[in-house]
């Protein structure tokens, strides 16, 4: 049988000090191999019988005994294959590496076998054989086990607790202190990629330093806490392990610097302070906020030129993270801030995919509700805060509902949350449902089956993942489509990509003429996108006869020369805006029939997922085959 366990360097070691136990280079029986496991030093176990004044002669003395005892040998092995060498296992040792594998990924987010995970996986597995082996080392420790599943403690010298300095504890926080250092659970699941890229930015000789970039609600700061709870905990390489992340608070740290030098002294403290703990990592929320920051007039020293120095020199690690926005507002405008950053873009994530993320934190909610609530009803919190809270990010959003479905549970007195507890946070948009006309209703309905049907039918727009389409009023808009960009999808990003987009979104106001025979003025986001998209295709993209080797903009290098030529990128953007309007206008034209039946469908319903609609269509098209 062979395997592709990644096991860890020690692990390895491991199993070769097995091989040579058991004085056979190709075989290891579960004996050997658990021989090797407890005495493979810097394990719990180890340390515990050093510590009762065993020496490591009468240590291997033992081991020795116990191989000699008669030892039956498989018929069936596990192969391994290490450093160009091949070795057999006991098979049985096949559930061992399993249950191993299990314990590293629930209990310590790993991917890889180490050596305690195995003594942990035998206690669980092999729980007679292991007593009885540790019996003839410790005589008396059968009497001692006051638990089912044993555990080795040894008193370590303490490690010199941190502190951050009285004068600087006004702005920094310990974020180590967050978590226990046997806390072998982590809130924050997934985002493994990006722990990976941000692990290896700090580990950088120089310039270690990274900027998260993503939407308000994605996850950033969760990764920074997944990273602080991973060294805590010490479930993190060996160079980070004594490491402590310090959170900055920027607000804070220029409060009431309105003197010139009271700003530049907390700098020159912060400064000495990371100089001086070259284990500090520091986090700094809204990292943009750096620039200008302290300045009390201009050409003054702000936080942002302050830090630049200690930030080249690769001494002190800074974590920041912000949006795209305000990274590409401010961080573009400083171009040596700039570069002392590596960027980790953060994706909001797929909606199959945030259940596995938030998992371990809806049982700590659960925890504070005294309530539970079930993955089914999970799912369909995911389904509905999209559609009520489309303009917000996930995980935040769906977290956010689930606490309030929770306290729902909790003040009414029960112990498990119903579709309802889900229902009542969203009452007062049915109720406006509810009270809107039928004309109301049938012309938005309109409207948002326009904008599906193109991007249901348009054979460019391969990225979009439709979710669901709703009518029910949300804060800031009436109607809404759901969908997602599929990351592992890469469009044409051609013309004809540009123009079927550009007609999604005329799509709306079209099929709503289309029911109504006017337009409303209910489509003002949608034109002002698909404007941009068509003036970026003239002179961004060079995606239009005018521009087809150029650009334009308006700053100094590549500034539009003339007005005639202003006036020509007029006419363009008109153009293709009506191209895409007539194209939008056909496709609507050609399924007639699927609009107006999802707008009758979703003027009674409000909602309908994309399961719904595809059943209603493949019906349409059944009937007209």
């Amino acid at each position: 049988m062979k395997t592709n366990y990644q096991l860890g360097e020690s692990t390895i070691q491991t199993i070769i000090l097995s091989s040579n136990i058991s004085q056979s280079p190709e075989f290891s029986s579960r004996k050997s191999f658990l021989v090797s496991l407890f005495l493979y030093p810097e394990t719990p176990f180890y340390r515990y019988i050093m510590s009762t004044g065993i020496s490591r002669y009468e240590l291997w003395e033992k081991a020795i005994s116990i191989l000699k005892e008669p030892d039956e040998k498989p018929t069936t092995f596990l192969s391994l294959t290490i450093e160009d060498t091949r070795y057999l296992l006991d098979y049985t040792l096949g559930e061992l590496f399993t249950e191993a594998l299990k314990i590293a990924r629930r209990s310590y987010s790993r991917s890889h076998i180490s050596v305690t995970d195995l003594i942990e996986a035998f206690g669980e597995l092999y729980y007679s054989e292991y007593v009885e082996f540790l019996t003839t080392f410790i005589p008396n420790y059968e009497e001692q086990l006051c638990a089912k599943k044993p555990k080795f403690e040894v008193e370590t010298p303490a490690k010199e607790k941190f502190t951050i300095p009285d004068k600087l504890k006004f702005y920094l926080t310990n974020l180590n202190e967050t978590y226990s250092p046997d806390e072998k659970e982590c809130k924050i699941c997934g985002r493994d990629s990006e722990i990976k890229q941000l692990t290896q930015i700090l580990m950088k000789a120089k310039k270690s330093n990274a900027v998260l970039i993503g939407e308000p609600g994605v996850g950033k700061t969760a990764i920074v806490e997944k990273l602080t709870w991973m060294i805590a905990t010490g479930n993190c390489i060996d160079k980070l392990k004594d490491s402590v992340v310090i959170s900055l608070d920027v607000t804070s740290i220029i409060a009431g610097t309105k003197f010139r030098g009271t700003a530049e002294e907390r700098f020159n403290d912060l400064i000495s302070f990371l100089e001086n703990n070259p284990k500090c990592i520091l986090f700094i929320d809204e990292i943009h906020l750096l620039l200008g920051a302290g300045a009390c007039y201009e050409g003054a020293l702000d936080l942002a030129n302050a830090l630049k120095p200690i930030l080249a020199r690769g001494n002190t690690r800074v974590i920041g993270a912000t949006t795209e926005e305000e990274y590409t507002k401010y961080f573009s405008k400083d171009g040596a801030l700039k570069r002392r950053f590596e960027k980790i873009v953060v994706n909001e994530p797929l909606s199959k995919n945030v259940y596995s993320m938030i998992e371990n934190q809806i049982k700590h909610l659960e925890k504070i509700h005294k309530a539970t609530i079930s993955k089914h009803l999970v799912d369909s919190a995911i389904f509905y805060t999209s559609c009520f809270n489309y303009e917000t990010r996930n995980p935040d959003r769906t977290l956010d509902l689930i606490d309030r479905s929770l306290a729902n549970a909790e003040i009414a007195g029960k112990t498990k949350v119903t579709k309802k507890d889900i229902f009542d946070n969203f009452s007062i948009n049915e109720n406006k449902f509810k009270n809107m006309s039928i004309e109301k209703k049938m012309a938005t309905a309109y409207h948002e089956a326009g904008h599906y049907i193109l991007h249901r039918y348009s054979s460019e727009l391969i990225d979009f993942k439709r979710l669901a389409v709703s009518i029910i009023p949300a804060e800031n808009y009436l109607g809404v489509n759901v969908c997602e960009i599929d990351p592992d999808i890469t469009p044409s990003n051609n013309r004809i990509y540009f123009i079927q987009l550009i007609g999604s979104y005329l799509a709306g106001r079209i099929a709503e003429k289309k029911y109504s025979s006017k337009y409303t003025s209910g489509a003002i986001d949608d034109l002002e996108k698909a404007t941009q998209i068509a003036r970026n295709m003239v002179t961004k993209y060079g995606l239009d006869k005018i521009s087809s080797n150029r650009v334009f903009s308006f700053n100094s290098e590549n500034a539009i020369p003339s007005e005639q030529i202003s006036l020509k990128i007029d006419e363009r953007i008109n153009a293709i805006l009506n191209e895409a309007s007539i194209y939008a206008d056909k496709l609507l034209t050609e399924h007639h029939m699927h609009l107006k039946a999802l707008a009758e469908a979703l003027a009674k319903s409000g909602i309908m997922s994309e399961k719904e609609i595809s059943g209603l269509f493949k019906q349409i098209d059944l009937q007209n085959s």
